[in-house]
């Protein structure tokens, strides 16, 4: 079966989900799973009004069914690896209570990563989406989770809900938007100051286009961060504009250095270390 019969075929049978109650959604997929000889399965909790999904002793919330379904049909570690693995973040080696702070941390990939691990690290995440954030909080116990976002400014925001791909954005999606909404902001540069933060192993920043503003916004904290791991993607405004040349020249002519990457036309990611750290 070629690649493009299958592409085909998955995209009828995630609008035919799509049609259907939570029950037979699961049902349905969960049939699918079965077939394809995956132990991964599909849940819905009335109570929470939320889907999750299940492998072996890992458990995943998701807002958005059609998403969530795509994302992690082969999953939860398999998730978090390609996530993992479009930062580069296997390049740092992660150590017992390393501080990892999380912009747009969606469902919480990375903690999950850094769980199956086994690496006990402190895990401080930023997600203003409000569905996005309550499966965080659920992802993410014990931890310390934002929901506000960050940008250049301290005040209140509109934000622009496109969580069906994963789009949200201070700045408007180029293909539109769900839902407006107002959203408190904050700084890095404030948040280290207020939560007397001295040592960040690992940023990583992923804000649909936002990038320049947040990275604008941590200028006087940067010292104190090891590792930043910016998506730079082209995904900023109506016009798809990139933001990784911005991350590069702000962060190099800061004392960063880019220690690896993978940037085109469609896909711009960059792991940056701090060079101050190593004198």
């Amino acid at each position: 079966m070629s690649i493009n019969f299958k592409s085909i075929l998955k995209k009828i049978f995630l609008k035919f989900l799509n049609l259907l109650t939570p029950y037979w959604t699961c049902k349905f997929n969960n049939m699918r799973q079965i077939l394809m000889k995956r132990n991964i399965f599909f849940y819905y909790d009335k109570n929470l009004c939320l889907y999750y999904v299940k492998e072996k002793n890992y458990k995943m919330y998701f807002s958005d069914k059609t998403r969530g379904i795509e994302t992690y049909s082969y999953g939860i570690k398999y998730r978090a690896n390609q996530l993992i693995k479009t930062y580069n973040l296997e390049l740092i080696e992660f150590k017992r209570n390393d501080l990892v702070v999380d912009c747009g941390a969606n469902y919480g990939d990375l903690y999950t990563w850094l769980k199956i691990k086994k690496i006990p690290i402190k895990y401080i995440s930023f997600e203003p989406s409000p569905l996005e954030f309550k499966c965080l909080e659920l992802n993410c116990e014990n931890q310390i989770n934002n929901n506000v976002g960050l940008s250049n400014s301290i005040g209140i925001s509109e934000f622009f809900l496109k969580s069906e791909s994963g789009d949200s954005s201070i700045i408007e999606p180029s293909n539109g938007f769900t839902k407006r909404i107002k959203i408190k902001t904050t700084t890095l540069n404030n948040y280290f100051f207020e939560n007397k933060i001295k040592k960040v192993k690992l940023l990583k920043l992923e804000a649909e286009g936002f990038e320049p503003e947040i990275l604008q916004g941590s200028n006087k904290v940067l010292n104190k961060i090891e590792y930043i791991g910016v998506d730079g993607s082209p995904e900023r405004g109506k016009k798809n504009d990139t933001t990784i040349e911005f991350a590069i020249d702000f962060l190099t002519s800061r004392d960063f250095e880019v220690i690896a990457s993978d940037i085109n036309p469609k896909f711009s990611k960059a792991l940056f270390k701090n060079l101050n750290l190593l004198k």
